[in-house]
Order: C-alpha cells, then sequence, then structure tokens
C-alpha cells in the first residue's frame, strides 16, 4: 500500500538579501493512513515548514511532496485548493475570530464550502457534541479557556470531513492537564474517525503520549524515524537522546553514581527495561537460590506503547560469585551495566 502521505528529496531554501537560509535539506519521509505521526525538533529545525508543505502552504524549492496520490508540488492553485478541503489545520495559538461566536467559527469552512444554513447547523451540532462543547455555542472565544478555544480549532478543522488533520504546535500554550485533554481529544480523532493525524511539536511527552511514530528533525535534516518505542528505547543521536531524557528516567549520571556508592553497599548495576523482559522473575530467582539481596536505588519504568520501558540502578548485596551468577542472568534478558 502506498503512503498516503510521501517527501522524496525535498529542500526549502529562504532568501533574504544576500543571504540564503536552507530550512529544509534532502527530506525523505512517508506517512501511512491512519496513524498518528509526530514530527519533532528543536526550535528552527524546519518542522513547521515541512507540515506547511502538506497542504501546500508553504512550496518546496526542490522535491516532490504527494498527498494521497497526488503530487501536490506539480498542480496548480485551483487544484490544490480542491486537496486543501479534505486537509484540517489546527495551530498554537488557536486562530480563532473573535468577533464569531463558537457555533461561528465551526460553521465558517462550510459557509466558505457553500453548505445550506440547514446542514450547517447539522454539522456544528454534530461537532460541538464530539468535541464537548455543545453548551458553548454561543459564546465568543474570549470567553472560553485556551482548552476549550484549542477544542473548538479542532471542531472546525474537521468541519469538512477531512481525511487528515495537521496539528502545529497545537498543545504548546496549554497548562500539562488541559494538554492532557487535548491530546486525548486528537486519539479520538484518529481511533473513532480514522483520521491521519500529524502532531508538531517540541514536548516529547506530546510524542509518548499519542503518536504511533516520530521523526526528529536537526538544523533542517531528518535525523531518525521509526516507531515511537523504538526511538525512545535506542535513539541513534545525541539530539534524540536529549529529547528522550526529558521525559524518561534514563542510566544515572556520574554524580549519580557517586552519591548512590555513597549511600548503598554492594554492586550497583544499571538495567534497561524494554519491553517484558523478566527482569522480576529473575531478581527473585537469584534471592531464592542465593543469599542475595537487592534495592532499587535509582530510576523509574514509563509505559510506551503499551509496553514497559525504563531504567532501574540495583544495589546488589551478596558474595561476590552470587552477584556474577545475577548479573550474567540479568544480561541474558535485558541491557546491564557495571556501575560499582
Amino acid at each position: 500500500m502506498s503512503p498516503l502521505i510521501e517527501f522524496r528529496d525535498v529542500s526549502k531554501t529562504f532568501t533574504s538579501g544576500s543571504t540564503t537560509v536552507s530550512a529544509l535539506d534532502s527530506i525523505d519521509l512517508e506517512i501511512d493512513a491512519g496513524e498518528i505521526f509526530a514530527i519533532i525538533g528543536y526550535s528552527g529545525a524546519g518542522k513547521s515548514t515541512l507540515v506547511r508543505m502538506i497542504n501546500a502552504l508553504e512550496g518546496v524549492t526542490s522535491g516532490t511532496v504527494t498527498v494521497d496520490g497526488v503530487t501536490i508540488t506539480e498542480r496548480n492553485e485551483k487544484e490544490i485548493r480542491r486537496i486543501r478541503s479534505r486537509i484540517g489545520m489546527i495551530f498554537q495559538q488557536f486562530n480563532l475570530f473573535r468577533s464569531r461566536t463558537v457555533f461561528g467559527n465551526v460553521a465558517y469552512p462550510l459557509k466558505l464550502a457553500g453548505w445550506s444554513k440547514e446542514r450547517q447547523r447539522a454539522r456544528v451540532a454534530e461537532l460541538l457534541a464530539f468535541v464537548g462543547l455543545t453548551d458553548k455555542a454561543w459564546a465568543y472565544p474570549d470567553q472560553l479557556s485556551g482548552g476549550q478555544k484549542q477544542r473548538v480549532g479542532i471542531a472546525r478543522a474537521l468541519a469538512n470531513n477531512p481525511t487528515i488533520l495537521l496539528a502545529d504546535e497545537s498543545t504548546s500554550a496549554l497548562d500539562p492537564e488541559t494538554t492532557q485533554d487535548v491530546l486525548r481529544l486528537l486519539k479520538r480523532v484518529n481511533s473513532e474517525l480514522g483520521v491521519t493525524v500529524v502532531v508538531v511539536t517540541h514536548e516529547m511527552d506530546v510524542v509518548r503520549s499519542i503518536a504511533d511514530r516520530v521523526a526528529v528533525l536537526e538544523s533542517g535534516r531528518l535525523i531518525e524515524v521509526g516507531s515511537v518505542f523504538d526511538v525512545f528505547s535506542a535513539p541513534r543521536t545525541d539530539t534524540t537522546r536529549r529529547f528522550v531524557g526529558t521525559v524518561l528516567k534514563n542510566r544515572p549520571g556520574a554524580g549519580d553514581v557517586a552519591r548512590l556508592r555513597a549511600r548503598h553497599e554492594g554492586s550497583l548495576v544499571s538495567v534497561t527495561i524494554d519491553g517484558d523482559a523478566p527482569i522480576g522473575q529473575v531478581l527473585t530467582d537469584a534471592v531464592r537460590r542465593h543469599d542475595l539481596r537487592f534495592e532499587i536505588v535509582h530510576g523509574g519504568i514509563d509505559a510506551l506503547q503499551g509496553r514497559s520501558f525504563g531504567n532501574v540502578t540495583l544495589a546488589l548485596s551478596g558474595e561476590p560469585e552470587d552477584i556474577e551468577k545475577a548479573v550474567a542472568r540479568l544480561r541474558a534478558v535485558a541491557e546491564v551495566e557495571v556501575l560499582a
């Protein structure tokens, strides 16, 4: 099956006077229908430029962008407008009309598309019920919280039954609790309506919460792409490791090791939990068979795409040969490093 969205050798440069800046450099990327795909990178990485190429709000300097089998970089403006009607977009700052009610904001794209007033009313009512804002239909944006405004933005983006929803930093202006509410709504958009969601963010926690796959951009180049679990569990670049380190417990640093060594007896062992490795069973057997004791002294475990992932540092106490046997058995099922 062909990908729903495809970038082939896409580059983008901006020119200001005599200065030329490369925003994207030779991007090859595929996004499949029905997935939640995240694009992450630090400020200036090129992620917003990349996502705006999907609905042709940004043109390419070279290369091709194909959406649902149509190479949009080879189409005229009239054809592009028809493609855009199947792509919804939500923004960081909501982009609502302050002079229109919630109903009016959601109905706006339907009015532009020539829907009758009766059809508009039915569709808006359906969408407001979906996002949980039926009671706010006649309120104005200034009367809403940030989370409610973003729900209006999502309802408006869904008005024309899009197959793709683009979310450009859509939670960056929200507090953590409201962010999770909006992310749960985006997951419903994907699972219940079958809409492919492309999320642009600089927050790795957003990626962990909802994405199936993730692409990492750095200075306009695609440096890593894969399933969220694979990228989190085995990041290949320093940039990705920094992102992962903001949300997952990792191995202790040199300062942590010195502190732990001073406070705990025995050998310090770092164990990376990846999936369903039977770490607990191995330790239980070691304690049962030998005069061995262990204590978890650092780290933690997170749930990631339905699998356990994280790192724990153990203080193992007992006879040296018993500790060696326990470490050998742990190495058979997990990545293990003896720290001290």
